[in-house]
């Protein structure tokens, strides 16, 4: 009886070996068409890669590139972006145009005014992403006349840039307009700034 089975079974495996036998003959067939078929060169002649003589005049350009298309989509949706705008200048006492968040700024500028409004303690305030949007930063550059942010207002009006708030500060005139000494520490550690997020 296991003789009769062998060959039952050798009948039942016979399809699978032939499927595998045809399948190895189409292989073979594909890979000589495929040797036979020109190739390209493993070491083609690339394109020169272009690099920036200068990195930050490649970075001002595309800053400036931002702003101009920021000031399109401002001027696209004006209407609206100022109406919403203009009630937080209106609203708040200081509002800051600032790349980023005062715990997380996104460029050195926003950086440095964050320390210095902590520094001032220059609260409350209100601050504004104007990277969420481009119409935001569109915003702030039309309504300033300077490209760069981070733009600080104080009763509704343009206050300072970067620059304008360095120079109040290092002259001490930004903690007589804007600061707050209600807000330093007292006790042991008296007249020091608490713990800040930079």
């Amino acid at each position: 009886s296991s003789a009769l089975a062998k060959p039952c079974l050798c009948r039942a495996l016979q399809p699978k070996l032939v499927a595998r036998a045809m399948f190895r003959i189409a292989a073979v067939a594909i890979g000589r068409r495929a040797l036979l078929a020109p190739r390209a060169p493993l070491l083609a002649a690339q394109a020169p890669r272009c690099f920036a003589a200068s990195p930050l005049e490649a970075t001002s350009k595309l800053y400036d590139d931002i702003v101009l298309k920021s000031v399109k989509e401002f001027q696209a949706n004006q209407k609206a972006v100022s109406d919403d705008l203009d009630a937080e200048l209106a609203n708040n006492k200081m509002v800051l145009f600032m790349e980023g968040t005062p715990d997380a700024p996104k460029s050195e500028a926003s950086h440095n005014i964050i320390k210095m409004l902590t520094q001032a303690q220059a609260v409350p305030f209100v601050s504004i992403d104007v990277l969420s949007h481009p119409a935001i930063l569109g915003y702030t550059v039309t309504k300033t006349q300077r490209n760069r942010a981070p733009h600080l207002y104080m009763n509704g009006s343009f206050y300072a840039d970067h620059d304008g708030l360095l120079a109040k500060f290092n002259t001490g005139e930004l903690s007589k307009d804007i600061g707050s000494e209600a807000t330093k520490s007292s006790g042991v550690f008296g007249g020091e700034l608490p713990i800040a997020t930079y």
